[in-house]
């Protein structure tokens, strides 16, 4: 089937353009203008609301298996959809956990026909000596949870050196939750410490290895400016969470809203937001890390994020805030190089046709009794912010109208070596 996007303001070099955007096979086949219309077999008008490229999570929990009473693969990617986001790079501490090929690959086949955007996973090697295979078997790249490391997974610096120089050879990346547990006060809180002393670490070890870091959610205005100080030393990434961006333990109750690392204090969320802003930090990643409301009563770390982080980016754009080429680099640019995702992130003919509307100009109120995720609980339940996501295009595909899903599992696809990385 041909479709036309028409009457959009384009997000092309930069800019905002009235341009038409026909789809065919899935694929972007030609930008015209209003005077060179292609015929088309249906036509979308999108109301002069932004068209933008479909955004790219690189850090999600999507659940599923054991833990499908928190999320799974349908409800993880419809709420994926109806934020924005055409792309969601899924971690490995599922149950079981994804530590070598049999469960990576159990994991890919189990998502196959479930999944509504596209899916790349992570894996979190046990034995230095799987980081290949893993990686031929479309590992999208590799994690690691410093304080809480998975049964026999030794991640000693000795060990760690192996892992990274395996993933070097492989041109792969390894993300890393930094925090040292030995490092966490005698209440077990996450300290500033803990974090800053695990991100000087790697960076040690990553100078040793030439392995490629990205470190997700850094939390502490210290570990901003220890990665800072080291990136033309080494080849290291950030991300941060629009949580830690936006929220401090002025603002909210750090104990109700848990997550790891924990929401910080004033100076350091201001710092983080500085950040984004400036350019610092590299990429949002959503950490969407969605539990039942027992887990979350009984103290589970994280809440679910899809389904608001392109709004509260979109709003702090009206708000002047933050630019929308900002917006474009953290959430589409830099997730899709830092990750080398092929053929996405631009409205360009010849590239996939992920594609999202937003209307920048509609109010909203946060409700998570609305996500579609299974996850209802929220920090910024109740928060009023401008922008909505009114069309979600996935391989040609609209799946999300703005108000519902209108497609069946399966438009989404597994992330495949050497065709999408």
């Amino acid at each position: 089937m041909n479709l036309n996007i028409i009457n959009g303001r384009v997000w092309i070099n930069s800019n905002l353009e009235d341009i038409i955007i026909s789809i065919k096979d899935g694929k972007i086949s030609k930008l015209a203008n209003q005077d060179n219309i292609p015929e088309a077999d249906v036509s979308i008008d999108v109301e002069n609301n932004i068209v933008f490229p479909g955004c790219v999570d690189v850090h999600s929990h999507l659940r599923d298996s054991e833990f499908s009473y928190k999320e799974d693969f349908i409800s993880g990617t419809q709420a994926a959809v109806a934020g924005g986001f055409t792309t969601v790079l899924d971690m490995p501490n599922t149950d079981p956990p994804i530590i070598n090929v049999k469960e990576l690959k159990k994991r890919q086949n189990n998502a196959k026909n479930r999944i509504f955007c596209n899916v790349g996973f992570y894996s979190s090697p046990i034995k230095s000596e799987d980081v290949n295979q893993l990686r031929l078997s479309n590992a999208i790249a590799f994690k690691i949870y410093l304080h809480k490391p998975f049964e026999e997974q030794d991640l000693s610096d000795v060990n760690l050196i192996r892992i990274m120089n395996r993933i070097s050879e492989c041109d792969s990346i390894l993300a890393v939750h930094a925090e040292d547990r030995q490092l966490f006060d005698q209440n077990n809180n996450h300290t500033i410490e803990s974090e800053v002393h695990a991100i000087n670490r790697i960076i040690k070890l990553a100078k040793q290895t030439d392995c490629k870091i990205h470190f997700v959610h850094v939390s502490t205005k210290e570990g901003i400016e220890a990665i800072k100080n080291n990136k033309s030393i080494v080849d290291i990434s950030c991300e941060a969470t629009p949580h830690h961006m936006i929220l401090n333990t002025e603002k909210i109750n750090s104990e109700k809203h848990y997550c790891e690392p924990p929401l910080r204090d004033k100076e350091n969320q201001e710092a983080i937001f500085n950040s984004v802003v400036d350019g610092e930090i590299d990429i949002i990643g959503t950490d969407h890390a969605p539990h039942s409301l027992r887990d979350k009563d009984e103290g589970k770390p994280g809440f679910p994020g899809l389904e608001i982080t392109l709004p509260l980016m979109i709003d702090l754009y009206m708000k002047n805030k933050i630019t929308l080429q900002r917006i474009y680099e953290i959430l589409v640019d830099n997730p899709i190089k830092r990750f080398g995702l092929r053929n996405i992130g631009q409205i360009k003919e010849g590239y996939n046709a992920d594609l999202i509307v937003i209307n920048e100009n509609k109010m909203n109120t946060i409700n998570v009794n609305n996500f579609l995720s299974k996850a209802k609980n929220s920090p910024f339940d109740g928060n009023q912010i401008l922008g909505v996501v009114t069309k979600t295009i996935i391989n040609g595909q609209v799946v999300f109208d703005g108000k519902k899903i209108i497609a069946s599992p399966g438009t989404g696809r597994v992330l495949e070596k050497e065709v999408d990385f």
